[in-house]
């Protein structure tokens, strides 16, 4: 009888090891002979590849590659922040105080301006308070004080809320119907907070939620900065007219009732005298900037519209401004 082991042993093997060479794309001549089976495997492994085309070959002259150098190395300058240290963010609103204290006015509304953040000038108030005053209710997160003067007998309130630039707060004090005190007494009342804020370590936990209501921000308007005001629009206006006047910008025009106001940013020497007044030679100056006044809603937006090719951005006249509001 055949043995069948002894006779297919060859043929199984033989198959096996042509189809694992076949995966691997190289060319194998099998021999077999008595059942014995020889393999000679091919001395080129990429003949093939050699045969469907030409080599590449490279230039021996680099120079001829051009190099893209889309993210240089910067070179080593010296450094302006020290190791370790964080570096702050571009301040939007000035937050540099010198603790100043004013009774301003606008119509017949009388407020107080302190720069001092509300958390701080909170407890400044209760202070003065606490002298021939009763404190009938107080509620710290809405800014908001209910006393009576023990000797008139005489109901009132006051109102602190954040002020247009950083750090700054406004004290408002009216009587039941809404309307100012006797300026005497706001006369009193910033008497004590320029006499003891100097140096003044209190700071109301309880008011802490007031210095997040600022009343102006950076918003974007047609890509353009702008600033957006919690307020009403002559409130607006006089805040702009103020910070205007501070700054070295010339006035050309300027128009309440159609709520624009047109700079030049040249010639920065005019006095204010003939910036507020106007003179002939601000008819024949050109105009670089015009600032524009829309309200929406309850708050007023300022817009900055470039007329020239002036190379000053409107970056630098929001910080020049920033710098005097209040």
């Amino acid at each position: 009888m055949i043995d069948f082991v002894k006779f297919y042993k060859p043929i199984v093997i033989c198959s096996l090891l042509i189809s694992s060479c076949s995966t691997t794309n190289q060319l194998v001549t099998v021999e077999c002979s008595e059942g014995r089976c020889e393999f000679e495997g091919r001395e080129n492994q990429n003949e093939r590849l050699d045969k469907e085309g030409e080599k590449l070959e490279l230039p021996n002259d680099n120079s001829a590659i051009e190099i893209s150098n889309d993210f240089p190395i910067p070179e080593e300058s010296q450094a302006l922040i020290r190791t370790g240290e964080v570096p702050r963010p571009k301040k939007i609103f000035s937050s540099q105080g010198s603790e100043t204290v004013e009774i301003r006015r606008l119509g017949e509304i009388y407020w107080i301006y302190a720069e001092s953040l509300p958390s701080k000038t909170w407890p400044l108030i209760k202070d003065f308070l606490a002298n021939g005053f009763s404190l009938v209710e107080e509620s710290p997160s809405e800014g908001m004080i209910s006393s009576q003067n023990l000797s008139s007998g005489e109901n009132f309130y006051i109102r602190l809320e954040h002020g247009i630039k950083n750090n700054s707060s406004e004290v408002y004090l009216i009587d039941q119907n809404n309307n100012s005190l006797d300026i005497s007494f706001f006369e009193s009342v910033a008497g004590y907070i320029s006499e003891n804020l100097p140096g003044y370590e209190g700071n109301s936990i309880a008011a802490q939620s007031l210095n997040l209501n600022k009343k102006a921000r950076i918003v974007y308007v047609r890509k353009e900065i702008g600033i957006e005001f919690r307020l009403g629009y002559e409130r607006a206006w006089s805040a702009i007219s103020r910070a205007v006047e501070k700054s070295d910008f010339r006035v050309i025009d300027r128009n309440r009732e159609l709520r624009y106001i047109q700079l030049s940013l040249n010639n920065p020497s005019t006095t204010r005298f003939f910036n507020f007044f106007g003179s002939p030679e601000e008819n024949n100056a050109d105009v670089d900037y015009e600032l524009t006044f829309t309200t929406v809603g309850e708050n007023t937006l300022l817009e900055f519209k470039k007329v020239s090719d002036t190379a000053v951005s409107v970056n630098e006249i929001v910080d020049e401004i920033n710098e005097n509001l209040s």
